[in-house]
């Protein structure tokens, strides 16, 4: 079909006379056939962001409870719409489009439980607590806990108000740190070999799986008593952009109960 113009052209020239065609119906006709092409293109655009924005919003909504990298394939709980929009979504963005989500330290050891083996921190933190001594009646025993850089690079990011402690017997866990705590934001900017220090207390008693149950432990629970124990600490450093958690541990510290 001619277009506007070349009509126009033609009608000017007098080689289309006016009494043959209407030039306006025409034109009107012409642009009618138009208008549905644009709104089907405009509607393709809509659909392709839609089916872009799906997968990242599926990846972001992964629950938390275990560790996943960018090497690693999205559980199949999460859907398969999430899984094969973070393969495509990594070979352009790369390893900062995947988050590292992992359980909250203060989960990592349940009662009754054997403590849990957690590899250093890529890091290089290291998070340890100085050895204890008291008597075995005493309850919320302070302790001080220790962050360090132990590695070549400088670390930064966020962290909790409170490290989680778990005490320990024998291999298994009696007591961890648990109940509520404040909504409070440690900075951690720390070149290597620097630290930074928490305030910490932990009750010499022992728990159940029940009392996890609860959350908050009950008051009454039974006295570990006299001896000798392991106390391990274990925080969450968020990184700045908060895309990355990771876990850091230390050895544990020897708490002597009289």
């Amino acid at each position: 079909m001619p277009s506007e113009s070349e009509l126009r052209r033609r009608l000017h020239e007098g080689t289309l006379p006016r009494g043959e065609i209407d030039l306006d119906a025409v034109l009107r006709r012409a642009r009618a056939r138009r208008r549905p092409r644009v709104a089907l293109a405009g509607a393709g655009s809509v659909l392709a962001i839609a089916a872009i924005a799906v997968p990242a919003i599926a990846l972001n909504a992964l629950p938390g409870g275990s560790v996943m990298s960018a090497s690693e394939p999205a559980p199949e709980s999460a859907g398969g719409a999430a899984a094969d929009g973070a393969a495509e979504g990594g070979a352009g963005g790369g390893a900062e489009d995947t988050a590292l989500l992992i359980a909250p330290a203060e989960s990592l050891n349940p009662c009754a439980v054997p403590v849990t083996e957690v590899p250093p921190a890529a890091s290089g933190l290291v998070i340890t607590v100085a050895p204890v001594a008291a008597t075995a009646q005493e309850r919320g025993i302070p302790v001080t806990v220790t962050l360090t850089n132990a590695g070549a690079e400088r670390v930064t990011g966020t962290t909790g108000g409170r490290p989680a402690l778990t005490l320990v017997r024998d291999g298994v866990t009696i007591w961890h740190t648990n109940g509520p705590q404040d909504l409070v934001a440690r900075i951690v900017d720390l070149a290597p070999g620097q630290s930074m220090s928490y305030a910490a207390s932990f009750d010499p008693v022992v728990c159940s799986p029940d009392d996890d149950a609860a959350g908050s432990f009950r008051p009454d629970l039974p006295a570990a008593g006299p001896g000798t124990y392991a106390l391990q600490a274990a925080i969450d450093v968020t990184s700045d952009d908060g895309s990355v958690v990771e876990l850091v541990t230390g050895p544990a510290a020897t708490v002597t109960l009289g």
